[in-house]
C-alpha cells in the first residue's frame, strides 16, 4: 500500500486491521471471525477482505463475504477443501451464492503432504506415526502426506491419530508412538494446539525418530514453545521463505528489513502478492464496484508476483508449485532446499 501511494483509482485506501483471536485460547475464535466478515461485508466501501490467517477460521467467514459478493483473498489458508473437495460437502457448502469469491495465494496443503512425502522417502524412513489436530488445516496435510507414504512404499502405523489439543503434556501418546517403532513422526497442525508439549515428549519417549511437520510450525512461536526439542526438526513451506527469494523478492526482502527492522515472517510474501492481486484488479475495474472486483481478480493471470508469475484457476488457486524444505539448527530455521512440487 506504502509503494502504491496509499491509493488506488485516485482515491485514498482505507486500511482497517480486524483481530480475529482470541486472548483466552491464543487462538483463532469462530465468533470474532463471523464479526470480522459480517463487518465488512456490511460496508459497501468495502472491496476486499484480506483473510484469514488460519485456514480453520476461514469456513467461518467465506460464506458471509460470499454472500455479499465480497472479494475474499488468503495468503496463508492451505486447506484444500476450501476450494476443490477433500470432506463431503466441500467445497460448495461454503460458497451458498453458488459463485466463487474466495482466492488464496497460498499453496493448498494436499500438495504439500505429497511434498512432504517425498522428503520422507528420500530419508530412508520405513514406517511413520501421522499426527494431527482434528482441525481442517491440520487433517488437509496430515491425510494426504499418509496417503501418499503408503504410495512410495512407507508403512503407516495405523490410522492418522488426532490428538487432544491445547494438553499441557502427551507423554501416554509419545510412549504410544515409541512403542510403534516408528522411525519418523509427521504432525499436522497448528502451534497452539499443543505442539510445544508434544514435541517435548516425543524427543523424550522417542529420541532416535525424526520428527516432520509442515509450514503452521514455520513461525518463531514454535521454537519459543518447544524449546531445545524443537532442533532438529524438519519442515516444509510451500513456497519459497522471504530470505530466499530473488529478483523482486530479494529487492522486497530488503526493503522490508530497512522498514519494520526484522525479517518478514513466513507467509509475507504471499501476503504482499494478494495487496497486489486486489489493487490490480481494481484498477482494471476503475469503479469500487464488488463483483467486477471479483472477476477481475479471478481473471488474474501471470502477476508478476515475489514467488514467480502465478494465474488463478476456477478454483481460485495459484499455478505456483514450488516448496522449501527447511530444519531448525542452533535455535534457529535454516532453509536446505527450494524444489518444485509434483502434481
Amino acid at each position: 500500500m506504502e509503494e502504491a501511494g496509499n491509493r488506488v483509482l485516485g482515491l485514498p485506501i482505507a486500511y482497517e486491521d480486524l483481530d480475529g483471536g482470541s486472548e483466552e485460547t491464543g487462538s483463532w475464535d469462530a465468533e470474532r471471525e463471523q464479526a470480522n466478515a459480517r463487518y465488512a461485508a456490511a460496508d459497501p466501501d468495502v472491496l476486499a477482505y484480506i483473510a484469514t490467517l488460519d485456514a480453520d477460521a476461514a469456513p467461518h467467514s467465506i460464506p458471509i463475504t460470499n454472500r455479499a459478493g465480497l472479494l475474499q483473498i488468503s495468503p496463508c489458508n492451505t486447506y484444500p477443501g476450501l476450494t476443490r473437495r477433500f470432506d463431503p460437502g466441500e467445497p460448495d457448502k461454503y460458497y451458498p451464492t453458488g459463485r466463487r469469491t474466495y482466492l488464496r495465494t497460498a499453496l493448498p496443503d494436499d500438495l504439500q503432504g505429497s511434498f512432504a512425502a517425498h522428503w520422507a522417502k528420500e530419508l530412508g524412513a520405513e514406517s511413520a506415526v501421522v499426527l494431527h489436530d482434528t482441525e481442517p488445516f491440520g487433517r488437509g496435510v496430515a491425510l494426504p502426506f499418509a496417503d501418499r507414504c503408503r504410495e512410495l512404499g512407507i508403512e503407516v502405523v495405523g490410522e492418522p491419530i488426532g490428538i487432544v489439543p491445547k494438553q499441557e503434556e502427551y507423554g501416554e501418546l509419545a510412549e504410544r508412538v515409541a512403542a510403534s517403532g516408528a522411525d519418523l513422526v509427521f504432525y499436522g497442525g497448528i502451534i497452539q494446539n499443543g505442539a510445544g508439549p508434544l514435541w517435548r515428549d516425543l524427543r523424550t519417549a522417542a529420541p532416535e525418530a525424526k520428527l516432520m511437520g509442515s509450514d503452521a510450525l514455520f513461525e518463531e512461536a514454535f521454537i519459543a514453545d518447544a524449546g531445545h526439542h524443537a532442533e532438529g526438526t524438519l519442515i516444509t513451506f510451500g513456497g519459497v521463505p522471504p530470505a530466499l527469494l530473488e529478483g523482486p523478492g530479494r529487492a522486497f526482502f530488503g526493503r522490508y528489513v530497512e522498514r519494520f527492522g526484522k525479517e518478514p515472517e513466513s507467509y509475507a510474501a504471499s501476503a504482499y502478492d494478494a495487496m497486489g492481486v486486489v489493487l490490480q484488479a481494481i484498477e482494471q475495474v476503475g469503479a469500487p464496484d464488488r463483483a467486477a472486483v471479483v472477476a477481475a481478480a479471478f481473471a488474474t493471470r501471470d502477476f508478476p508476483g515475489l514467488q514467480g508469475r502465478f494465474s488463478f484457476d476456477a478454483n481460485g488457486d495459484t499455478d505456483l508449485r514450488r516448496g522449501t524444505r527447511l530444519t531448525v539448527r542452533g535455535g534457529h530455521f535454516q532453509p536446505l532446499q527450494v524444489l518444485d512440487i509434483e502434481g
